[in-house]
């Protein structure tokens, strides 16, 4: 049977270095769960070495993660990145990583890049800024995650920097996108307006939370679904078999 499950697939820990320090696991995980969230989406800048932990806390929770990374093309356009399991989204991690420029982060500029586990103990400091954008090119970016079963998703299409469609102008028809993310659901009549061959795409909203007050806020998305895994939210995206999406006010989930 189907029914309804809230979703925040945006949201980044304390290893991308414009996060707050309190986007740990456990706060992640607690506050999520006060949401009434039902699953959420790790995703920092060009890395995932923090989802195995947010994985182990929310294992003590009743609440999905999928993993996922937030790459910064060549063209400076961000996009979603979303994996069925850890193994393929560290796979694809590996691809990332090897096309990153060797900039050394500088923590009193853009923050800490902290690695930890579930109990939010320090692991490591990632030495290598996360927020450059890598050499390989947005089409190459989508054609390798989907060669590990993922699915991608531009990132806040209708923001004026960072977007596909601020950068780019348009997207491309060829591209194999599962879904466009807007930052704003109440521009929505504004996009369509300006870029009518959008309507063809399914529209997502998630809260892109740097801290945990961006967490509490904002818009998240409704999933019709079967159950709430990574194969049922691409069934939904794609609108099969009865599933669907809505965008809603988190204030519904509670």
């Amino acid at each position: 049977m189907l029914k309804w499950f809230s979703a925040d697939l945006h949201i980044h820990t304390v290893l991308s270095p414009c996060a707050e320090l309190d986007m740990g696991p456990i706060n992640i995980v607690e506050t999520a769960g006060k949401l009434g969230l039902d699953i959420i989406g790790i995703t920092d800048h060009n890395s995932a070495a923090n989802v195995a932990a947010v994985m182990d806390r929310a294992a003590q929770k009743d609440l999905v993660v999928i993993g996922g990374v937030e790459v910064q093309t060549r063209e400076e356009v961000h996009v979603l990145c979303l994996f069925p399991d850890l193994d393929q989204l560290l796979a694809y991690a590996v691809f990332i990583r090897e096309r990153l420029p060797r900039v050394p982060n500088r923590p009193e500029v853009f923050g800490d890049q902290v690695v930890v586990n579930g109990e939010e103990e320090i692991l490591y400091f990632e030495k290598t800024l996360l927020i450059s954008s890598v050499t390989a090119s947005l089409e190459e970016v989508v054609a390798e995650a989907l060669t590990y079963g993922g699915l991608v998703i531009p990132a806040h299409v209708d923001r004026p920097s960072f977007s596909i469609l601020s950068n780019l102008g348009f997207v491309p028809p060829e591209l194999a996108v599962a879904a466009l993310e807007i930052a704003w659901p109440e521009r929505m009549p504004d996009i369509l307006s300006r870029y009518p061959d959008l309507e063809r795409y399914c529209f997502v909203s998630f809260s892109d939370a740097h801290s945990i007050s961006q967490l509490k806020r904002g818009f998240c998305t409704y999933f019709y679904l079967q159950e709430p895994t990574f194969i049922e939210i691409k069934k939904a995206l794609a609108g099969h078999e009865g599933r669907k999406v809505v965008i809603g006010p988190l204030s519904e989930v509670n």
